[in-house]
């Protein structure tokens, strides 16, 4: 018999603090029911709720894409350099 061995999933580490994360939960929920009211301005409207819904996704994960794509892009330079 030949034993496999499994692979493991990547562990994800929360980039985001746990204070971060309790504040953006609430702040995304409070905008998201913020942009259910009925407006003059619909875009504002479906705006907010993008971004409120954004906000709990974030802190529900404790990942930030945009924070990810920042650091990808523009990274951290290298101290020795300097």
């Amino acid at each position: 018999m030949i034993f496999r061995s499994r692979q493991q999933p990547p562990v994800v580490v929360p980039e985001i603090s746990p204070a971060g994360r309790t504040l953006s939960v609430i702040a995304g929920l409070v905008l998201a029911a913020a942009s259910v009211r009925p407006r003059p301005n619909r875009f504002l409207s479906v705006l907010a709720l993008a971004t409120g819904s954004y906000l709990a996704y974030r802190g529900a994960t404790g990942h930030c894409p945009i924070t990810e794509a920042f650091e990808e892009r523009f990274g951290d330079p290298d101290p020795r350099a300097r």
